[in-house]
């Protein structure tokens, strides 16, 4: 069985998600960050950095988010969350996701960490007009992707999963005010009854 170790608010959502998505037999053990569980010298074992999220699979262990959700997309038998090996749509794949995670993630990630310490009714204030500016200049590159579907168009995928991620921690910190389609790119993506599952 797969273990993701876990804590809420970070980027191990996106791996519960991508868990969830598949239906792999998986355990989620918690990790509290307050008490500093992440810093045991049995987790470190797990992951030497002491950061979360970390996927246990037998002996092998898999470090970083977006890495550990094409994995679980990779083990799933049906494939629902990769597109063709060899394909343009595969291509794409890899290209937003890498997108997400250095062009993306160089935005949000400031702004949310000096949200995630925050009472939730602090927490949209966040981000700064400067930042807001940055995220649209990003996203411009997706917004018709985004408005039309999912970001490889009609199916749903890992790269939509590293993107909302993002994008969740976007709107946690008040990113997302004026980029009407990633919010609504974002809402699709709360009624996924996999992402449901992965925020309770």
């Amino acid at each position: 069985m797969l273990r993701l170790y876990y804590s809420a608010m970070t980027s191990a959502f996106r791996c519960r998600w991508a868990l969830e998505e598949t239906g792999l037999s998986h355990e989620v053990i918690h990790l509290s960050l307050a008490r500093a569980e992440h810093k045991s010298p049995e987790y470190l074992k797990i992951h030497p950095l002491g950061s979360v999220p970390a996927l246990v699979d037998g002996d092998q262990v898999v470090l970083e988010s977006a890495a550990i959700c094409m994995y679980v997309a990779e083990k799933d038998p049906e494939r629902r969350l990769v597109p063709a090996e060899g394909s343009i749509s595969r291509a794409h794949y890899y290209q937003w996701i890498l997108f997400s995670m250095t062009n993306l993630d160089s935005v949000v990630h400031g702004p949310y960490l000096r949200a995630f310490p925050r009472p939730p009714e602090l927490r949209s204030g966040t981000a700064t007009d400067d930042e807001r500016t940055a995220l649209r200049r990003c996203l411009a590159l997706l917004d018709d992707r985004l408005a039309a579907g999912w970001v490889l168009g009609q199916q749903f995928t890992t790269a939509d999963i590293i993107l909302g991620g993002l994008l969740e921690w976007a709107d946690v910190c008040g990113l997302l005010r004026g980029a009407d389609t990633a919010a609504r790119y974002l809402a699709r993506l709360r009624e996924r009854p996999a992402f449901q599952r992965a925020a309770d």
